[in-house]
């Protein structure tokens, strides 16, 4: 369950990192991946047979993204404006709250800084969308980095996302890819906490050791 949940949350994180405001400092380059409009998506990540499909509603403010693995029902919502976010695990009936720092996401990012380093190579159509590709670099004093490329389009649409990253000591590949969009209004209920399950609510530096307990739960259910 840790290892799904874990992956989803790094599903979080680029989704987060790349819900970019306009850079704040005057005279700055224009920010390629700023949000213009509201839109929803089917979503592939990963490759080959590992690649599990989902779900994507965005918007500047928020996003949710669901998806199945393993069986297992998985829904993350974050509402960035407000620092918080929900991991829901519908199947064993629990809802985590936290704030976006267990998406090591720093909130100097959403405001163009953060050492997020975009640099454009051209255009490139892709998953039918007109996009155009960027390199994006990330290094920050915590350690964490994420080096690749992302392509999106005028209105700040993610076409797909790739790359290798580390966080927490923690290395990883990134594949993303977005199809089927449909720009439209996003209802405010998609972001709304879950109701019906039991809701824990922890800072976001415990979440690690959250599920890591669960895992260790789950493994000692799966061997009953």
């Amino acid at each position: 369950m840790a290892l799904i949940s874990r992956r989803l949350l790094s599903v979080g994180l680029a989704l987060a990192a790349l819900s970019s405001r306009a850079a704040a400092a005057a005279g700055a380059a224009p920010n390629a991946l700023t949000l213009k409009v509201d839109y929803e998506a089917d979503s592939l990540i990963g490759s080959g047979e590992r690649a599990t499909p989902g779900r994507l509603w965005r918007t500047a403010k928020a996003f949710r993204h669901e998806g199945v693995q393993q069986g297992r029902p998985q829904v993350l919502i974050v509402r960035l404006a407000e620092n918080v976010g929900w991991l829901v695990m519908s199947d064993a009936g629990i809802a985590i709250e936290t704030d976006l720092s267990a998406l090591d996401l720093p909130v100097e990012v959403l405001n163009g800084g953060g050492g997020l380093r975009q640099t454009r190579i051209g255009r490139d159509p892709v998953n039918g969308l007109d996009t155009t590709k960027l390199r994006v670099e990330r290094e920050a004093a915590s350690g964490s980095r994420f080096s690749g490329h992302a392509w999106v389009t005028s209105e700040g649409i993610l076409g797909r996302l790739e790359g290798e990253g580390e966080s927490r000591g923690r290395r990883g590949r990134t594949l993303m890819n977005f199809r089927n969009v449909a720009i439209r209004p996003v209802p405010a209920q998609r972001f709304e906490p879950p109701r019906g399950v039991q809701l824990i609510r922890i800072k976001g530096a415990d979440m690690g050791l959250v599920l890591e307990s669960l895992e260790a739960m789950g493994q000692g259910a799966r061997r009953r």
